[in-house]
């Protein structure tokens, strides 16, 4: 058997249920800063299409982030509302919670405490992360550390309240 026949083999050996679980146990790398976990679930090649371009790659680059991520927000859980894996890509919609203690993108510690939704994807392959996308919504970050009170030019109106 192929090198190549052998990683397809490995691959098509995941089931669904494989992958959402890869997915899912990411989790102990943010929540728990279980540096060992990103080494065991992230690929050496893999890209987070979430970080600057020309940023480090690999499960060091990643174990870094959940670091200082950790470090910017006490009390940082990322909790996880639904999960779904389909083929080689699973999808998580989680609440992230902390309080800002640190200068986060700019923003200087404010103490406040934050909830807000992300998606995380995921693409995994023999068994590792090889790629993970995210959609946060910042926005609602931003407003809930004070840093954007203004509603967007055209948006409706807030009804009155009675």
């Amino acid at each position: 058997m192929t090198t190549q026949t052998q990683t397809q083999t490995r691959t098509q050996a995941l089931t669904d249920e494989d992958v959402r679980q890869i997915a899912v146990d990411m989790g102990l790398i943010f929540n728990d800063g279980d540096e060992e976990a990103a080494h065991r679930l992230v690929a050496e090649d893999f890209i987070d299409w979430e970080a600057p371009e020309g940023a480090p790659r690999g499960p060091e680059a990643y174990a870094n982030t959940a670091r200082w991520m950790r470090g910017v927000w006490e009390d940082a859980r990322w909790e996880i509302v639904d999960s779904f894996a389909k083929g080689d890509k699973a999808a998580l919609r989680v609440i992230f919670t902390g309080r800002q203690v640190k200068d986060f993108m700019g923003i200087p510690a404010t103490g406040k405490r934050v909830r807000v939704q992300h998606i995380h994807l995921y693409r995994i392959a023999d068994g590792k992360v090889v790629e993970h996308w995210a959609v946060r919504d910042d926005l609602e970050l931003m407003r809930q550390l004070g840093a954007w009170d203004k509603p967007l030019e055209g948006a409706p109106k807030p009804a009155p309240r009675a």
